[in-house]
């Protein structure tokens, strides 16, 4: 009987090496995919790669690019207030106003270059229909997370807008600047050019 248990055992180890075999062989590809499209501004192919909670931030970041003012912008987490006005930066507003979904938005920000990654992946950690993989950048490791899907294993852009977040409320602190001026500050050395209505409603 123990001898039984132990080769059942064996067998479901066995078998779980090899799914996450598998988990990690696919989000190395949809990972490279992804990378490929976008440096081919290839949207349509990198959006397949994205997963939908991706889709949904983008929702929401067009949302409040067309309705939002600089009160309640000034009232949102600092990633959002970045995201918001580096698209409206970005964007003409009549082209911003005939967008209706997140996803057209995001083919948008694909075909324009504002987003993507062409650092290879270091180490991926799978943890059931979830994955982070460390990415060595410019300057340090950052970290992705891949989220599986019924369509199979997508990134989520979402993670890394968190993380960038947490760097931004860091600097706010450490050196007392107010949000917006750090959003504004960040665009401009990106040599991004500042419309005077950033901060008023795309659409009226």
């Amino acid at each position: 009987m123990k001898k039984i248990l132990s080769l059942s055992f064996s067998i479901l180890i066995g078998i779980s090496v090899l799914a996450q075999k598998e988990d990690i062989k696919a989000i190395k590809n949809v990972y490279a995919t992804y990378n490929k499209a976008t440096a081919n501004k290839n949207a349509e192919e990198a959006l397949r790669c994205l997963s939908t909670s991706s889709v949904e931030y983008y929702s929401h970041i067009l949302t409040l690019s067309k309705t939002a003012d600089s009160v309640s912008l000034t009232k949102l987490p600092i990633i959002d207030m970045f995201m918001t006005i580096t698209i409206k930066a970005r964007t003409e507003a009549s082209l911003l106003c005939a967008m209706n979904t997140g996803e057209e938005l995001l083919l948008h920000a694909l075909r324009e270059g504002m987003t993507g990654d062409i650092n290879p992946i270091k180490e991926i950690t799978v943890e059931g229909d979830t994955a982070y993989a460390t990415v060595k950048g410019t300057t340090a490791l950052v970290s992705h997370k891949f989220i599986k899907e019924s369509t199979g294993w997508k990134i989520d852009l979402t993670h890394s807008f968190s993380v960038l977040s947490q760097r931004l409320e860091t600097i706010t602190q450490e050196y007392q600047l107010p949000k917006q001026l750090l959003c504004i500050a960040t665009l401009k050395r990106s040599a991004i050019e500042i419309p005077e209505t950033i901060w008023e409603p795309a659409c009226k």
